[in-house]
């Protein structure tokens, strides 16, 4: 059963207890608002306003165009999201890319009236701890995004925003961490849902927190407390004649029928791990729920935004670039040396391309198999027989020539047109968890083998082989693999553009993108006031508070 079942109804019950829940809700009184006196008076109250509370998780599908942010995706269709201009460097205050505090609103209604209700205290606390973990969450996503901004605690009918001045990112940061501090020893570390939060997911955005800052040592800390927790990467126990009808041997030498067997099962498991009937499996901490045939409003639609409309009737929304490709190891696990952009563009040959076109993905990282699209790549399970072709120029075709397999689910692909993915989003999974402490451990003490060991779980998963110790043996050498590891591991699930300001890499990687016939997709450029984002226009009209910290921001 997946939770947002129940959700389906609460915009319009909760429209009665908040009233309007637009970005400037914040300026006006609701003339609708049940009393919260004649409101909290059950146990079905409170949990109208819980799950209330969860239509503003601070995560969606929406992650996947936040790559497009960053030298990973293209997204080609500026109505669709904010990725398009803010990957070509044209970011201004006519821009809102999520200052609201619409949820914050909500949360603090919740907060600050639950008390009221007739409820025992311990599901009482767990409910507040809850809902305090959101609003950290909330809270985390505006001062990572805009810096500082108005930190609001409690609940009021007035406009109370528009005469408050902004909050340093460190103080804001602070109360963040301190609210995660006190609700995970009050949350269970499984929820009833995965969907709702618990101990784990709590754990998880700590670690976060602390990585975002570079509080190494407490980040590692956060990160290993959740290794503790009994979660683990999904991985096949075995593998079907059908999860082998992809024919790789024209691009991967096996060795043995083992180290075939030991291939397909690593892409198998990676590629699954996303679809349907895997959804919340055991490396899952927390996830977005979504109803399959139910349209635009409450369905994943991640198969219409990342196929092509030659393959799998999508929209190519959100592509790869060849930066993202170039990503991905060698099988060996070693670095992936590409050719020159001149020389891929005559082997591709406006695609009448030869055996020397398809070298560059000849014995390369399992993941690039499942996760990328390219001219020559094999998918039965989307379209029986389907050999990839990029058909440049045409209605809703990549402009990069590539597209995402990844996250996709072949069970119900977008032929049909519509926005209706089967499949949930997951928000946090182990395999971050696992890159997080790497990461995190590797800046407080250098190398050690608790960090070879979480990056090669990652790594065997996959079918790769795991790290060779004696070759990346210092801290600098494994700080690079970590990184790359992250990149392709987490690809198109939106966290490439925190890693690149958190590594302070954004002006050498945001270069503008070309094609594989070396033609240019889209002109890009980079400031270094872009590392936060300018308050929109609109909150400044409303709390000229902000008015300063925008200056000082560079805008």
């Amino acid at each position: 059963m997946k939770l947002i079942k129940k959700y389906k109804i609460l915009p319009i019950l909760m429209v009665a207890i908040l009233g309007s829940c637009s970005d400037d809700f914040l300026d006006r009184v609701p003339q609708d608002q049940i009393s919260s006196e004649t409101f909290w008076k059950s146990e079905s109250d409170v949990e109208l306003a819980l799950n209330g509370c969860y239509q503003y998780v601070e995560a969606s599908v929406y992650e996947a165009y936040v790559d497009g942010y960053t030298d990973n995706s293209y997204c080609q269709y500026p109505w669709e999201s904010n990725a398009t201009i803010i990957s070509a460097g044209t970011i201004n205050a006519d821009m809102n890319d999520g200052y609201s505090y619409s949820g914050i609103r909500r949360f603090n209604y919740f907060l600050d009236n639950v008390d009221k209700a007739p409820l025992a205290e311990t599901i009482k606390t767990q409910y507040k701890s809850e809902v305090r973990v959101l609003r950290a969450w909330a809270y985390y996503n505006l001062a990572k995004k805009f810096g500082a901004v108005p930190l609001i605690k409690n609940f009021s009918l007035e406009g109370e925003e528009v005469a408050i001045a902004p909050t340093s990112e460190v103080e804001v940061m602070e109360f963040a961490k301190s609210e995660l501090t006190d609700a995970i020893a009050n949350l269970p570390v499984e929820n009833v849902y995965k969907s709702r939060v618990s101990k784990g997911a709590a754990l998880a955005l700590k670690a976060r927190i602390h990585l975002f800052n570079k509080e190494w040592s407490e980040a590692a800390s956060s990160a290993h407390e959740i290794m503790g927790l009994g979660y683990q990467l999904f991985e096949l126990a075995s593998i079907t004649e059908e999860d082998m009808i992809d024919d790789y041997s024209f691009l991967v030498d096996f060795a043995s029928d083992q180290e075939k067997e030991k291939f397909y099962k690593g892409l198998r498991s990676y590629e699954q791990l996303f679809w349907e009937q895997n959804e919340s499996n055991s490396e899952v901490i927390m996830e977005v729920e979504y109803i399959p045939e139910s349209a635009y409003e409450y369905s994943s639609g991640i198969n219409t935004l990342y196929l092509a409309d030659n393959a799998g009737g999508g929209w190519s929304s959100i592509t790869p670039t060849q930066s993202m490709v170039n990503a991905y190891w060698t099988q060996q696990g070693n670095e992936f040396t590409a050719p020159s952009p001149g020389e891929r563009a005559a082997r591709y040959n406006a695609g009448a391309y030869d055996e020397a076109y398809l070298d560059e993905f000849r014995n390369r990282d399992t993941r690039l198999y499942a996760s990328i699209l390219f001219p020559g790549a094999p998918w039965n399970s989307l379209v029986p027989e389907l050999i990839f072709s990029w058909n440049k120029g045409g209605s809703n075709i990549s402009k990069t020539g590539y597209n995402y397999r990844k996250m996709t689910d072949p069970s119900e692909s977008a032929q049909s047109g519509q926005w209706k993915g089967p499949q949930n989003f997951p928000v946090i999974r182990y395999a971050e968890i696992l890159l997080t402490y790497a990461e995190a451990k590797n800046e407080a003490s250098g190398p050690d083998a608790t960090i070879y060991d979480a990056i090669d779980l990652i790594r065997k998963r996959a079918g790769m082989p795991v790290i060779d110790r004696n070759v990346v043996n210092s801290k600098p050498a494994l700080r690079a693999l970590i990184r790359n590891e992250r990149r392709i591991e987490l690809a198109g699930e939106g966290f490439r553009w925190d890693d690149i300001r958190r590594w302070g890499i954004s002006s050498e990687v945001m270069n503008s993108i070309y094609s594989i016939d070396n033609s240019l997709a889209q002109e890009r450029r980079w400031e270094p006031r872009f590392i936060r984002f300018p308050y929109p226009q609109t909150a400044i009209d409303r709390n000229p508070n902000l008015k300063e910290a925008q200056e000082t921001k560079g805008y």
